[in-house]
């Protein structure tokens, strides 16, 4: 016997996926991304930020760079997707898309990021607001 979502919940849910679904058609729609150097940050930049900043161990946050402006990770519970464009030592994420599961007892901070700061192999992350939220070391 199938059971179907009630009617009060179906509304809601629809609404969520349909939601998503513009916020990951709308990523895709954005400005081309800037162009890379060989060190693996926008050109003209001296900081090496391709690769995986963080720990990839279940229920741990962690990015991943890639050389073409793209960043993937976890918060520690969800996939998260973004693009990034660096400044300096200043890195600026465009609004990112993130699945939306419920995790008891993990910090989510990292899905709250909206810049990082790198010094070394220390990335620091900030909000929004420019409030630090945590930090992630250089892995790989």
């Amino acid at each position: 016997m199938t059971k179907l979502m009630p009617r009060s919940l179906f509304g809601p849910v629809v609404a969520a996926l349909s939601g998503l679904a513009v916020v990951t058609l709308l990523a895709g729609c954005s400005s081309a991304a800037p162009s890379t150097g060989a060190d693996g940050g926008a050109s003209g930049t001296s900081i090496p930020i391709v690769g995986t900043w963080g720990d990839q161990s279940p229920r741990q946050p962690y990015l991943i760079f890639d050389d073409d402006s793209t960043v993937s990770g976890n918060d520690g519970c969800n996939s998260l997707g973004s693009t990034y464009e660096l400044s300096g030592d200043t890195i600026t994420f465009s609004r990112s898309t993130s699945t939306m599961m419920a995790c008891i007892g993990v910090d989510s901070w990292l899905s709250a990021l909206s810049t990082a700061v790198v010094d070394g192999d220390t990335m620091t992350v900030r909000n929004e607001k420019g409030d630090t939220i945590g930090t992630l070391s250089k892995s790989a």
